[in-house]
């Protein structure tokens, strides 16, 4: 009697956590593979497909997963939409993997994605991230940041990177030390095997080039054809006021030397597209 009594107990909680397990079941996400197409490309762009270890010729409207590779060579630049609508442009010389990207609809719409820069300048014009889940990851060899919805630039080159911030925050950290947060109009290096260095405000000049490069991404094809129509018709004046500021911003750099003191900022002057970070 004893062991049946005691078999019986057994029985009734194993069905209890079968029963908690089931309850708790729906409330994990459940993820599925994301993708991104290429929007845009100028010059030599080559892409190795997930396990595959053949170089192709890239192609605009291709569909990139997970665990694949694009490289653009000198003098070449792509541009990357993902379904979420972020953007990613990559300059010449630079090497991308897709590390991970995927989402999820249940309990709550999720979107993680990972990047991994090898070599190269690569911007980033994201999406404010949906829910506390959600992850935007760019992984470098000296260092990690964690993007928040943002317009940003990550260079890499030799064993440094560098990481401009021109709008929204970043968070980053380097082999040693703990993470630290760039803000916006702010740059940072992270050497190999140290800690990401204090921020320090970005010159006018890299903030009239990143304005100019962000502004190449928010164009036509980078919204889809009746948003990106609706949004120039409405800011037309804005957009071509912004061009002669940073255009004057450039000028004024060549001509004074590299005083750059308090010149207007051209950041502000371009807003975002809908759903983009303000």
């Amino acid at each position: 009697m004893m062991i049946n009594k005691s078999y019986k107990k057994t029985i009734s909680l194993a069905v209890v956590i079968l029963q908690l397990l089931g309850l708790a079941a729906p409330a994990l996400a459940e993820y599925k593979p994301a993708w991104a197409k290429i929007n845009y490309l100028k010059g030599r762009v080559e892409v190795q497909k997930a396990q595959g270890i053949i170089w192709a010729k890239a192609a605009v409207k291709m569909k990139l997963g997970a665990g694949d590779k694009i490289s653009t060579e000198d003098g070449s630049e792509a541009e990357i939409v993902l379904e979420d609508g972020s953007v990613l442009k990559m300059k010449d010389k630079s090497l991308l993997l897709i590390e991970r990207m995927e989402k999820s609809k249940k309990p709550t719409i999720s979107v993680v994605n990972s990047f991994k820069v090898r070599t190269g300048k690569v911007l980033g014009c994201v999406r404010k991230l949906s829910s506390l889940d959600s992850k935007f990851i760019v992984e470098t060899p000296t260092a990690v940041a964690g993007i928040r919805g943002t317009v940003f630039a990550i260079y890499v080159e030799g064993d440094s990177t560098g990481l401009d911030v021109l709008m929204g925050e970043v968070g980053i950290r380097g082999d040693s030390g703990e993470e630290i947060m760039v803000g916006e109009k702010m740059t940072t290096t992270v050497a190999r095997g140290d800690s990401a260095k204090a921020p320090v405000a970005m010159t006018a000049a890299k903030i009239a080039f990143i304005t100019l490069w962000a502004g190449a991404a928010i164009k036509l094809g980078s919204l889809g054809a009746a948003t990106a129509t609706a949004w120039y018709a409405s800011t037309a004046a804005v957009v071509t006021g912004a061009s002669v500021v940073v255009a004057g911003i450039v000028a004024l750099i060549i001509a004074g030397g590299g005083n750059e003191g308090s010149k207007p900022t051209p950041a502000k002057t371009i807003p975002g597209p809908p759903g983009w970070p303000q």
